[in-house]
């Protein structure tokens, strides 16, 4: 008998070969994905800067999941879209939530990570979507 991949990343496409340009958008929405669970994580809610921003990543995290639910039930081109949009808009309130604090470089440098990524994924998606 054998055993069941743990990557379906790793199993080989039976009809049809995924395009690349979606393969580096599940990339980056993994990494968004470990970067926000991560920060959210590691993240002491001693001071009111924290607790906002563990408040944002928590909005991230949802609307990484609604952008993921999205794409798995196979909504339409611009519903995808839109769900990018919006968690790209809750990484950015994430980030400038830091203005003004005395959060650490790493911290602050995660968050730019972040909104980058995201304006990756909907860049991305944008194209492809108008392509497709």
């Amino acid at each position: 008998m054998e055993s069941e991949p743990d990557d379906i990343a790793a199993t080989p496409a039976t009809d049809q070969e995924t395009p690349p340009a979606l393969v580096a958008v599940a990339r980056a929405m993994g990494d968004l994905d470990d970067l926000v669970r991560l920060l959210a994580k590691g993240l002491s809610r001693a001071k009111p800067w924290q607790l906002h921003l563990a408040a944002h990543l928590a909005e991230a995290d949802r609307l990484m999941q609604v952008l993921r639910l999205t794409v798995a039930l196979d909504r339409p081109n611009a519903e995808i879209v839109e769900a990018a949009v919006d968690l790209q808009l809750a990484c950015r309130r994430a980030r400038h939530s830091l203005a003004g604090t005395r959060a650490d470089r790493t911290t602050v440098a995660a968050m730019q990570l972040s909104t980058d990524l995201v304006a990756s994924i909907v860049h991305a998606l944008q194209r492809f979507m108008t392509t497709r």
